[in-house]
C-alpha cells in the first residue's frame, strides 16, 4: 500500500476513536469499523490485482520482447516490447507505490516506470533485468522511457 493509503487509514482511525470517546455511541462503530477495514482491504486488493496482471503481462511480453542495449532504444520504437540489463542509479516515487528507476548500461540510461511495486526490493546499484514496453517519457519528451511489467535483480 502507498504512504497515502496508510496515512488515510490512520487519520480515519484516530477520527473514529475520537468520535467514539466523545459520543460513546456503539451504533456508530457498526459503520465505522467496516469502513476502516475497507480502507485497508481496497488498496491491498488493488495492489494484488495489479501484481497479478503484471505477472500475466510479463509472460505475454516475455515471448515477444527482444534484448536491447539502452542506447539503441529510441522514440521510434514506441509500443515495442523490450528487455534490458543495467544498473539502477536512482529510484523515485517509491513512496507512492509507483517506483521510477533510472537504469544505466554502458551505452546510456533510461527511465523505467512501474505502476505497482516490484515483488522484490530493488535498491540503487542493483543489477537488474527489465521487461517492458517503450513509451514516451512524461518527464522528458525528447527521450523514451520503459513502462515495465517486470524488474528483477540479477547476479
Amino acid at each position: 500500500m502507498s504512504v497515502f493509503a496508510w496515512v488515510t487509514f490512520f487519520i480515519c482511525t484516530i477520527g473514529v476513536i475520537f468520535h467514539y470517546m466523545t459520543v460513546a455511541d456503539t451504533s456508530f462503530l457498526l459503520y465505522a469499523i467496516p469502513g476502516l477495514i475497507l480502507l485497508l482491504a481496497i488498496p491491498l486488493t488493488l495492489s494484488w490485482m495489479s501484481r497479478k496482471s503484471f505477472s500475466q503481462a510479463s509472460e505475454e511480453y516475455g515471448v515477444q520482447a527482444r534484448w536491447y542495449k539502452i542506447g539503441k532504444i529510441n522514440l521510434g520504437m514506441t509500443g515495442a516490447a523490450v528487455r534490458i540489463l543495467g544498473t539502477v542509479r536512482k529510484i523515485s516515487f517509491k513512496w507512492l507505490n509507483r517506483p521510477h528507476f533510472q537504469v544505466e548500461d554502458e551505452t546510456a540510461k533510461i527511465r523505467v516506470i512501474m505502476f505497482t511495486s516490484p515483488p522484490e526490493q530493488i535498491k540503487t546499484e542493483d543489477k537488474v533485468e527489465v521487461l517492458g514496453m517503450v513509451m514516451k517519457n512524461l518527464f522528458d519528451r525528447k527521450n523514451p522511457a520503459i513502462s515495465a511489467v517486470s524488474i528483477k535483480k540479477i547476479d
